[in-house]
């Protein structure tokens, strides 16, 4: 059970116990409130002419006024009120949809950062295989160039023995002599008892053969075709008449 609280007031100079559940400064406030109210009202000319019960009327009708205005500016601050709640929600709302996405984006950078940074390894070690093989074409195009010139000097070399073993053989074709076999004819000593102005039917037949061997001379042999002879082959008899001609001169 609620205690009530008892005060003594002053209303319009007269002395009144008002007693409720407030505390007693709150009743002074009332007291004070009405009290306020008489004087606001009796400073209006014309006012405390008026009967005891026009001004007592008067006066509960200025309050109800005050009431009823601070009730309608109670209802309207409670509307603010809930209308401000409401935006608070909404903008709470917002807060943690703003948040969820500050979030997503925070990860999202922080996922593009490490993407980032395997991106940029990946790419140093791009880099690092690109001048590995930046060396090794440099080297091979060093080491190919000089095969190429190792080659050129092979071939001019090669060019240059077959010159001298062409020469050589012509050297040799040109000093080469044909070798005539001599056949010595032999002569027959006259036999004993025969006459040397006497020819035997065997020596007229021998000098018969001989002149019809040298009438009849042998037929030309039929001319070959002349085909084109390579390097190689030239080399070759060049070697070969180089040969002949250091075996002719060994038997000269």
């Amino acid at each position: 059970m609620e205690t009530k609280n008892y005060t003594q007031v002053l209303i319009d100079g007269k002395i009144y116990t008002l007693g409720g559940n407030e505390d007693e400064a709150y009743l002074q406030r009332t007291a004070s409130y009405v009290n306020e109210k008489n004087m606001q009202l009796r400073g209006i000319p014309g006012f405390s002419k008026q009967s005891a019960d026009y001004q007592q009327v008067m006066i509960q009708l200025n309050i109800a006024d005050d009431y009823f205005k601070a009730l309608d500016h109670s209802e309207q601050m409670e509307e603010e009120r809930n209308r401000m709640e409401k935006e608070s929600y909404s903008l709470k709302h917002e807060l943690v949809s703003t948040q969820m996405k500050l979030e997503a984006v925070l990860k999202d950078l922080e996922e593009r950062q490490v993407q980032l940074e395997e991106t940029a390894s990946h790419l140093a070690k791009l880099e690092r295989e690109n001048r590995n093989l930046t060396r090794q074409n440099e080297r091979l195009s060093q080491e190919r160039a000089e095969a190429v010139t190792e080659a050129e000097q092979m071939k001019a070399l090669m060019l240059h023995q077959e010159n001298e073993l062409r020469a050589v053989g012509e050297a040799a074709a040109s000093e080469e002599e044909p070798v005539v076999e001599e056949n010595p004819v032999l002569e027959e000593e006259p036999e004993v008892g025969k006459e040397t102005g006497e020819e035997t039917a065997e020596e007229e037949a021998a000098e018969v053969s001989n002149e019809e061997a040298e009438v009849s001379e042998p037929a030309a042999a039929p001319e070959e075709e002349v085909r084109p002879v390579s390097d190689e082959e030239l080399a070759r008899r060049a070697l070969q008449a180089a040969r002949k001609a250091g075996f002719h001169r060994g038997r000269r």
